[in-house]
């Protein structure tokens, strides 16, 4: 089974090459990969779903592998397959303990759970079965956060603005679906309000190979839908959704189709007064 067959996320994304390769992950998450299920705490098999592809997972453990985080956090546990990776790098880093909150655990069977324990990396994960405003303003300063929960906008916002608070300098963020209008817009506030700079270049953690035929498809979609936008009126002739997605371009977000990752360049030391538009 190739790279390209395992590629699950929600939008196809990039295929990696990188000094980090299949065989980093952890054991049970190439199975969970090459099987397509993961496992309950009562032995009995589930279907991998709702999950970053194996792409983002490679992302999210090169991103940690650089960073050498001494403390990272999470939101949103699902069935796992995120936090496996994040706690594979921590686990070959040889330091760092990883924070994974989900209030809705049990509606997944703690199948999150029992992948932690069946992968043998209970010794850099601590669990919050609460809500993110229960145990972010407790953490000690963070390294490196990822979030993948609600997807709303206003709780992913807050999600933001609580990891931000114990996020060092330097320290980055990944946001996950991007394919939801929801996340692109906190993205695109964080861009613009915030001291925070995109990662989408290639770093030592990974680079980009080829693209996957999605991948093109997207580039050549923003491409024609930007001439949309140039035409006079545009905004009178055209539904203002449509305008929206045609506004949307990708490459812009992401090296990995549908995950972003934002670098803190500094604390926030905004006038009272700033504000721009997102």
């Amino acid at each position: 089974m190739s790279l390209k067959d395992l590629n699950r996320g929600s939008i196809k994304v990039s295929i990696v090459a990188s000094q980090y390769t299949f065989q980093d992950l952890p054991s049970v998450l190439r199975k969970a990969f090459e099987e397509q299920t993961v496992y309950t705490p009562t032995g009995e098999t589930a279907s991998l779903d709702s999950n970053i592809s194996l792409n983002e997972a490679l992302a999210l453990y090169g991103f940690v592998r650089q960073l050498q985080p001494n403390v990272s956090v999470e939101v949103g546990l699902a069935k796992g397959i995120s936090t496996l990776a994040i706690l594979q790098a921590l686990a070959d880093n040889g330091k760092g303990t990883h924070h994974v909150i989900d209030p809705y655990q049990s509606a997944y069977g703690y199948v999150g759970l029992e992948m932690v324990h069946r992968a043998g990396l209970d010794a850099h994960f601590v669990f919050h079965e609460t809500f993110a405003e229960n145990v972010i303003p407790d953490l000690p300063q963070v390294q490196f956060g990822f979030i993948d929960a609600s997807h709303l906008f206003d709780l992913t916002l807050t999600e933001f603005v609580l990891i931000d608070k114990k996020l060092s300098p330097g320290g980055m963020i990944g946001l996950h679906d991007l394919w939801m209008p929801s996340v692109r817009k906190v993205v695109s506030y964080i861009l613009t309000n915030r001291a925070y700079q995109l990662v989408q270049d290639n770093t030592a953690a990974f680079t980009i190979e080829k693209q996957t035929k999605q991948a093109l498809k997207n580039r050549m979609k923003s491409r024609i839908l930007k001439l949309f936008l140039r035409w006079p009126q545009a905004e009178k002739i055209f539904n203002a959704e449509f305008l929206y997605h045609l506004n949307y371009d990708i490459d812009r977000f992401t090296v990995v189709d549908n995950l972003a990752i934002v670098k803190k360049e500094k604390e926030d030391k905004r006038n009272w007064q700033f504000h721009q538009p997102f």
